[in-house]
């Protein structure tokens, strides 16, 4: 006869994210968004835009902003399934010349949108919706932005937030937050580009789930020398990760740091990924969202717009019993190889948490290692992606 399973056994599986309902496609040959039932994978609606090329959801599911590129701006439209003006759109707001890539701060605070015929980026207060301040500073025609949770009380407690801004050229600025004048201690600005990093041809960013320091994932060509920094030749797939690695603990106000440009920060590159991983040249990546603390309610702070959501909000951090940890864990990287050799298209499955991250097979049974096919694939998507 078998016997139940102690309760304290399943504790790993107690919390579980839900699956949500809809799927957003920007379709910008029709001028349209999307909207599909994530589960028959119907079209049950379209909403008319400009120019949509891009999508950012807000860390309470209740709007979802889509950037404007020939309009120069950015959609907002209502999501949350209880309000009255769900699916339409509530507010468009003007932004910078030929905007692209978005991202919404994880923390509620602000939506940066990256203008890539102006080099600038405007930082829209998601209070009202509004472009509250324009940085231009170190920008050379960016075009995506991660954005790493606030720091009130954890990581390097610097309570500010950190955005990794990628240019077309190859560097990458950072952005630090407010709060900026005399009480201060955060610029509200760029504050210099990565020293010393060069990613050849880049082609997506997006922050790493499971670290608590401002880390980030940049999909590019050439691999960097973790030791030297040097960058390997064009042509060759590229995944590399890139951290503040130290830095002074605490808030620090304006005007103390011994480096002023950088705040007393340093960026280190903890590993890069090239022939001997990828399949190919990588366009998007995104990770596994397996292990999750997305029932617990989001983290804010007083500078976040509104209440946190109670179930299965965007934050990356969530207060547990042990303190601040990750919103969730991931032990796979994948990337979108749409043009790789002898192949139409597939999704390269990394193991992140074994030395020398190496290529996952996803098929013993065929020689070699094998990825998920995937034809033309250029995009990859997780619930978390800002």
């Amino acid at each position: 006869d078998l016997e139940p399973a102690p309760a304290g056994d399943c504790r790993l599986f107690a919390i579980r994210q839900q699956v949500g309902q809809f799927v957003y496609l920007a379709d910008r040959a029709a001028g349209e968004l999307v909207i599909l039932n994530s589960n028959r994978m119907t079209v049950i609606d379209r909403i008319e835009l400009s120019d949509p090329v891009s999508l950012a959801m807000s860390p309470n599911l209740d709007l979802l902003a889509v950037s404007n590129r020939d309009a120069d701006t950015v959609s907002f439209i209502e999501i949350d399934p209880g309000s009255s003006d769900f699916h339409q759109v509530v507010q468009t707001t003007e932004v910078g010349d030929a905007p692209l890539g978005l991202a919404w701060d994880p923390g509620n605070e602000d939506l940066l949108v990256c203008n890539e015929g102006d080099n600038s980026l405007s930082i829209i207060d998601v209070a009202s919706r509004e472009v509250r301040r324009t940085v231009t500073s170190m920008l050379d025609r960016p075009f995506e932005v991660a954005i790493t949770q606030r720091q009130a009380n954890f990581g390097f407690f610097r309570n500010v937030y950190f955005a990794y801004i990628l240019n077309r050229s190859g560097t990458v600025a950072m952005f630090e937050s407010g709060p900026t004048g005399v009480d201060g201690w955060g610029f509200d600005d760029v504050i210099g580009t990565l020293p010393g990093l060069e990613f050849k041809n880049p082609k997506a960013i997006q922050a790493d789930p499971s670290s608590l320091f401002a880390t980030v994932w940049v999909a590019h060509e050439g691999p960097i020398d973790p030791v030297d920094n040097s960058a390997g030749p064009e042509g060759v797939g590229a995944v590399t990760s890139v951290s503040i690695e130290s830095a002074n603990f605490g808030q620090m106000p304006l005007g103390n740091s011994q480096e002023p440009r950088f705040r007393d920060l340093s960026i280190g590159v903890l590993a890069s990924l090239g022939e001997e991983a990828l399949s190919g040249i990588p366009t998007d990546i995104a990770f596994d969202n397996q292990r999750s603390f997305g029932a617990l309610p989001n983290v804010f702070t007083p500078f976040s717009a509104g209440e946190p959501i109670e179930l299965n909000g965007k934050s990356q951090v969530r207060v547990s019993q042990v303190g601040i940890v990750n919103s969730h864990e991931s032990r796979f990287l994948f990337a979108a190889i749409p043009n790789p050799v002898d192949s139409d298209g597939v999704v390269d499955v990394i193991d992140i948490e074994r030395p020398g991250l190496p290529r996952l097979d996803v098929d013993v049974f065929t020689p070699g290692v094998q990825s998920v096919p995937a034809p033309r694939a250029s995009v990859v998507v997780d619930y978390w992606r800002q």
